[in-house]
């Protein structure tokens, strides 16, 4: 056997590695660490050799399957970064990154890239809409079984048309603010319904995690009167009535006291309220329109027919501007404020935090002349117990005597009694002409 043979037998590869390469790291490592007793140890030496090798594992192979998605997003999210060549037109957009920081003291953070890649969307999208907004605002997160759901709104620019006032509100009432959601910063924001009496009724009844799909349909008890886009913006008009509020002396009544505007005082600003006065729920009131128990935040339209016209019970409008700390009948106070930072941090340009009791995940942080609220969470209320469906309503009585005859009055003796089943034939015999026949 040559030379050449030998070596080809020592170079064959075993799991990635060769005797060959082997015996040369062994042999350097007698030589570089000349041990006293090489023969003795060097099964030693093999085995630290051994041990000392890093066998990497191979290189994924190129997918088109994996990286297919990959691109697609790449694709959608560089729209973002493109700058319109002419300034467009449209609505002014939120400024998020500012209301990031605050968002922060509330211990609410999306990460840096995700709040970047929100306010690129948020801005793209307004410059989409047309003048009929006044301007659009972030509102939170709905978190589903499937990917969530980021809300923005701005106020409804008129009525829908051909609008019941007896099953719906307009833009005076839950319909005040039309909201738009998306599952990325990347995809489309999507237009929500207009909400109606019965689904926030029905909503408010039932407790269940959102799909993730807009048009699933919503199997519950009492049944909901929709799909889940439904569903969900019936959820966000109850958040928003229980949990927007702002420190007291923000906002003010109009002369007519039936809307709310931006309060301001000589300087054309609202007196700001220390960190201290902030802890206290008594300084924060609630700067939309509450919902009552019919679905409403207004009182239901008298019918032009009806003289003597009687309001179901619980219709009326709720009132302007209540404050936090007022336990008004069928309301709580449901907040919680400390300040941001506390304890040995706190300065006077710390913020004054406010944490839902009633609505888990949303939250109020107010500081100067600045505050923002914002809501992440599951769209479900707390509860103090387990949720037990509704019972269905009574069973619907039976056929009955008639009050006419129940009233007349009947011989002694007499009682009613059911006929007999008819066990024959009814059908009257032939004549015998028409069996001739």
């Amino acid at each position: 056997m040559s030379f050449e043979e030998a070596k080809q037998i020592l170079q064959m590869e075993d799991n990635g590695s060769t005797l060959y390469d082997h015996l040369a790291s062994v042999l350097l490592k007698v030589i570089t660490e000349k041990p006293s007793d090489a023969v003795t140890s060097f099964e030693n030496l093999s085995v630290g050799c051994k041990e000392e090798k890093v066998t990497l594992p191979p290189a994924p192979e190129d997918s088109s399957a994996a990286t297919g998605p990959v691109l697609d997003w790449a694709s959608s999210t560089a729209a973002l970064f493109v700058k319109p060549d002419e300034a467009p037109d449209g609505v002014p957009a939120p400024d998020l990154m500012k209301d990031a920081t605050l968002y922060k003291w509330a211990g609410v953070s999306f990460g840096d890239t995700e709040t970047y890649m929100l306010n690129l969307s948020l801005k793209k999208f307004c410059e989409s809409l047309d003048g009929g907004y006044e301007a659009v605002k972030f509102w939170g997160k709905i978190i589903t079984r499937d990917g969530d759901y980021f809300v923005c709104y701005g106020k409804t620019p008129e009525d829908p048309e051909e609008m019941d006032a007896t099953k719906m509100e307009g833009k005076d009432g839950a319909n005040k603010y039309t909201y738009f959601v998306t599952k990325s910063p990347s995809a489309p924001w999507v237009a929500l319904p207009n909400v109606t009496m019965a689904q926030i009724v029905t909503a408010g009844k039932i407790r269940r995690l959102l799909t993730g799909d807009l048009e699933a349909a919503v199997p519950s008890f009492p049944p909901f009167p929709g799909v889940e886009k439904n569903l969900l913006r019936a959820m966000i008009a109850q958040i928003t009535a229980d949990t927007a509020i702002a420190p007291s002396g923000t906002f003010e009544a109009d002369e007519d006291g039936a809307n709310i505007i931006p309060a301001a005082n000589e300087d054309g600003a609202p007196e700001p309220k220390t960190c201290e006065e902030l802890l206290e729920a008594g300084n924060w009131q609630h700067y939309e329109l509450r919902i009552n128990t019919l679905g409403r935040c207004t009182a239901l339209p008298e019918p032009e027919d009806a003289e003597d016209y009687e309001p179901p019970e619980g219709d009326g409008p709720a009132g302007l501007l209540e404050s936090c700390g007022d336990e008004g009948e069928g309301y709580t106070t449901g907040w919680s404020f400390r300040p941001c930072p506390g304890g040995q941090g706190m300065t006077s340009t710390s913020c004054a935090k406010g944490v839902s009791l009633d609505w888990p995940g949303a939250y109020a942080v107010g500081g100067g002349n600045d505050f923002v609220n914002i809501y992440v969470g599951n769209g479900l209320k707390y509860a103090e117990s387990t949720y037990t469906p509704p019972l269905p309503s009574a069973i619907i009585g039976e056929w009955s005597v008639p009050e006419e005859e129940a009233d007349a009055e009947v011989e002694p003796g007499t009682f009613p009694i059911e006929a007999k089943d008819v066990t024959t034939d009814p059908t009257p015999p032939a004549e015998e002409g028409e069996e001739d026949e």
